[in-house]
């Protein structure tokens, strides 16, 4: 799309197209949506390019950039799932003992975290054995 068609269209969207100020804001958004459009249609030709095969190394030469720098921009975060799932885990821990949830130990979920069965087992003999002394 030429320039000029892209100023004919901020205008077009400006809320007084008589004056510049406010078709430099229109500009402005209008240039902000082309770049998101432009990133999602990067990413989209770069995760066809590694699906058909192509490797960062050739993936960056076509930007221009090393295979690292083509890697980090255009990998998704926390692209490792182990990682994630470790995340996940340990988010999902016992808040006391940090006893990850499994078949065996069951979690109580709270506002402010977790706790396990076992946890609360040893919180209700606490308690148990504070009331015996009063």
């Amino acid at each position: 799309m030429e320039p000029s068609e892209l100023l004919s269209q901020a205008r077009s969207r400006s809320t007084d197209p008589a004056d510049p100020l406010e078709t430099l804001s229109a500009a402005i958004t209008l240039g902000e949506e082309l770049s998101r459009d432009t990133d999602a249609l990067l990413d989209l030709a770069v995760r066809d390019a590694r699906a058909a095969g192509a490797s960062w190394t050739a993936i960056g030469e076509r930007f221009g950039f090393s295979k690292q720098a083509a890697r980090k921009r255009f990998s998704p975060p926390f692209a490792g799932r182990h990682l994630a799932n470790r995340r996940k885990k340990r988010d999902a821990a016992c808040s006391f003992c940090r006893q990850t949830p499994g078949p065996r130990s069951h979690m109580v979920h709270g506002e402010a975290g977790r706790i396990c069965g076992a946890c609360v087992s040893l919180a209700s003999d606490i308690v148990a054995d504070l009331a015996k002394r009063r």
